[in-house]
This record gives C-alpha cells, structure tokens and sequence, in this order.
C-alpha cells in the first residue's frame, strides 16, 4: 500500500520525513499518520528515521510533549518571519 509523503530527505545514514500541516489545530493524529509513513517506508536497516513537523496554525500541545517529532518547524520561522 502507498502513501504520500510531503518532504523526503536522504543522507547516506539517515532519512529525514518531513511532514507539511496547514490547519486551524493540529492534533494528536499527525503523530499516528506520520509513524504510519514511516512504518510503510521501506528503507535499509542501517538507516535511521527522523521526523519534522512543518505547520501552520495551532499545535496542541500533545504533539510538542509527546516528543515524537525531531523537530517541529512553524512556517513563520522557516519564512525567517
């Protein structure tokens, strides 16, 4: 089965998943639709997997406390804004 993902980045030991959101709230649920992406994605076992959360609007606070995502980006400071 596919999936779409927003932004892939790859070094020789890392693959970065980087997951763009533009909503008025961003929920606990961009956590289980990243880590399903990362499930499907077939990679070797020598690569790891770090994910970013680019987004605009509010994030709730689970998303940030969890700790799932390596980083969070929001537009504005991406935009240097």
């Amino acid at each position: 089965m596919a999936c779409q993902i927003d932004l892939l980045l790859q070094s020789r030991r890392t693959v970065y998943v980087v997951e763009v959101k533009r909503k008025n709230e961003i929920g606990r649920d961009v956590i289980a639709e990243v880590d399903d992406k990362v499930r499907r994605l077939k990679r070797p076992q020598n690569v790891s997997v770090k994910t970013t959360l680019v987004y605009e609007g509010h994030l709730a606070p689970i998303v940030e406390a969890d700790g799932y995502f390596d980083a969070l980006i929001p537009f504005s400071k991406l935009l240097g804004l």
